[in-house]
């Protein structure tokens, strides 16, 4: 029976599970650029624009947070943030993508028929890839792709781990081995995988739509198959055929390589970014697994999104021909406007990076990955030397063709860096080229400035939302003032929490000394009410306080001492909540002489010296 999600059937050790099974690095990297710093890893915010790396990932603690913005949280509250997903649908998407069982419910017609139609195109795309792949290693009619691999230096592991392939030189080889295991001419045709003949007359029929091919499987981030891209091997056209664009797979929303490549892009901090199948395979073995690869179209702003999912940094290395060039400027546009820092290697004495490391090696390419271009150079430069400026007019025009570019740069010493290159290279003033660039800007008044990529606005940092004394106060004029709270207060407050959380034991010793309503930040209570009432945390519950309990968890406090620490916090607490006592006994004999009840002051004055006698 088809399923889905049932909120009403959710256990908590279900959601548990799910919570458990989940690598939050692994779900966060493909939203933000992480590197490992020790036991974190550190990144941009997602969530309000930085310069600064502030955002913190703990696997430790399976926690986020961001001391920029004071967001943070677990993996659910990431996602719905993110995404804006409900929380059950993030439970459904980590459960689906981890393997965790979940409450079942009856699906609708239509959600029934399109779960039908997914699972079978999957189906499909695994058996042909299977088909494909074992012919190449195996058959001997797969000979012929094995050799062509082989003199492009591709050895059998590298063909297992890129799942290749050799569609055999026949009409019907996939229609047959398909229809053996259930699988109807109709059904490939359906998933791209034939094509039909004809409806009527001797012509009618189905043939394979791959022949005589070697074949890269397109593999997705699950390592799925989802698509094939074909290269000829006599000289029949086309000379690359990729799989139909159809409702399961879009070639501008996925990259050659990504199977493998959103783990090396990680760790090495950037993606390298090319043209070709060959250059993805041959970097990959060469030491570069962040190298990935468009399909065999220009590149798409969907896929930019993809990338920076990984990495905000991106080095671009097309082909050396007028038509990589080309491609370059085309690309590079569409990565800066997704906010991805741009760099661009050109390689001499080869046409693509597959050539280049057959004929001088992986140790050569490093070097040219040293010498890179960021995009406004290399723009400038090709520019220049398709038609060099000679007269003021000429350079005039080109100050404007790249005004364009530099307008949209969010750093003022970026710009100006910028600016005064075009400066420095064409002769001109400083001044001069400022202005061009500013009368540019302002000539179109629907111009917009460029803010760098985010779904989220920017907010403010909120150190100081809970309105400790002794500290600058900035809050937003739109909410309301919370209560002062002494710094002392404040801290004493967080350590309780955070051993209470490490050891649930010290609840009793904390209700016996001050209670259970004594807390004065309002989500600190909060928390201490779920671990009071359910002696655990719950796995869902409110933005604000999943914010708060991630700083908490991820402050670094040295609990060694734990006992002492807690005896400290208590007896700073009472000593807080004594002298605030006599402050308002103070203000209220204040009252009662100003009103002329001197017998109330005086009895209050009483009070206020027997308390301080006792040390309360």
């Amino acid at each position: 029976m088809d399923i889905r999600l049932h909120q009403e059937f959710m256990p908590e050790e279900v959601i548990e599970e799910v919570r458990l099974r989940t690598d939050i690095v692994e779900i966060i990297s493909e939203y933000v650029s992480l590197q490992r710093k020790g036991k974190t890893y550190l990144g941009l915010c997602p969530f309000h624009t930085e310069k600064t790396p502030s955002f913190t990932v703990t696997p430790e603690k399976q926690m986020f947070y961001c001391f920029g913005c004071n967001v943070g949280g677990n993996v659910f509250s990431f996602l719905m943030k993110r995404e804006n997903w409900s929380f059950m649908e993030c439970v459904q998407n980590l459960a689906s993508r981890y393997g965790v069982a979940l409450p079942e419910k009856e699906l609708s017609p239509r959600e029934r028929e399109a779960n039908r139609r997914r699972q079978r195109f999957e189906e499909i795309h695994e058996l042909a890839t299977s088909y494909f792949h074992e012919l190449l290693l195996n058959a001997p009619e797969g000979e012929v792709g094995r050799l062509y691999f082989s003199k492009r230096g591709v050895d059998p592991d590298t063909m297992k781990s890129f799942r290749l392939g050799y569609a055999p030189d026949r009409w019907d080889g996939l229609l047959t081995f398909m229809k053996e295991r259930g699988v109807q001419p109709n059904e490939l045709v359906e998933n791209g995988l034939a094509i039909e003949r004809g409806t009527q007359g001797k012509g009618a029929g189905y043939y394979d739509r791959f022949r005589n091919r070697v074949l890269f499987s397109i593999l997705d981030r699950r390592n799925h198959s989802i698509g094939f891209g074909g290269r000829v091997l006599d000289d029949s056209l086309p000379k690359y055929l990729n799989s139909p664009e159809s409702e399961f797979f879009n070639k501008g929303h996925q990259l050659y390589g990504i199977h493998r490549a959103h783990q090396g892009i990680r760790e090495k901090g950037y993606a390298l970014l090319v043209e070709g199948y060959m250059d993805v395979i041959a970097l990959q073995n060469a030491g570069y697994p962040n190298a990935v690869a468009s399909l065999g179209t220009a590149l798409t702003r969907d896929q930019a999104k993809l990338l920076r999912r990984y990495t905000q940094h991106v080095i671009l290395l097309y082909d050396s021909d007028e038509a990589g060039i080309q491609a370059a400027l085309r690309g590079g546009e569409i990565l800066r406007d997704a906010g991805i820092r741009l760099d661009v290697a050109t390689l001499r004495g080869a046409k693509d990076p597959d050539e280049f490391l057959k004929r001088y090696g992986a140790e050569d390419f490093g070097k040219v990955l040293g010498q890179v271009l960021n995009y406004f150079e290399f723009k400038y430069r090709t520019l220049v030397k398709e038609v060099p400026p000679q007269t003021i007019q000429e350079k005039a025009e080109l100050v404007v063709k790249l005004a364009p570019d530099i307008i949209k740069v969010s750093s003022p010493i970026e710009r100006e860096g910028y600016e005064r290159f075009l400066s420095f290279e064409l002769g001109l003033t400083f001044e001069a080229v400022q202005r061009e660039i500013y009368r540019v800007e302002n000539k179109n008044t629907k111009n917009v400035q460029f803010i760098e990529y985010s779904q989220q606005k920017q907010v403010s940092s909120g150190k100081n939302r809970d309105n400790i004394k002794g500290e600058i106060i900035s809050q937003d004029e739109n909410t309301p003032a919370s209560p002062t709270v002494h710094l002392k207060v404040y801290r004493s407050e967080r350590i309780l929490l955070r051993l209470l959380i490490e050891e649930i034991s010290y609840l009793p010793k904390i209700k016996a000394e001050l209670g259970e309503s004594f807390w004065k930040v309002p989500e600190h209570q909060q928390i201490f009410n779920y671990l009071n009432q359910e002696g655990k945390l719950p796995v869902n519950i409110e933005e604000q306080v999943q914010s708060r309990l991630a700083s908490l968890l991820l402050e670094e406090l040295d609990i060694t001492h734990s006992e002492r620490l807690f005896d400290d916090c208590i007896q700073g607490i009472l000593s807080t909540q004594a002298n605030e006592r006599v402050e308002d006994l103070q203000a209220r004999m204040a009252a009662l002489e100003k009103s002329g009840d001197m017998a109330g002051a005086m009895a209050l004055l009483k009070e206020i010296g027997e308390r301080l006698k006792r040390g309360e």
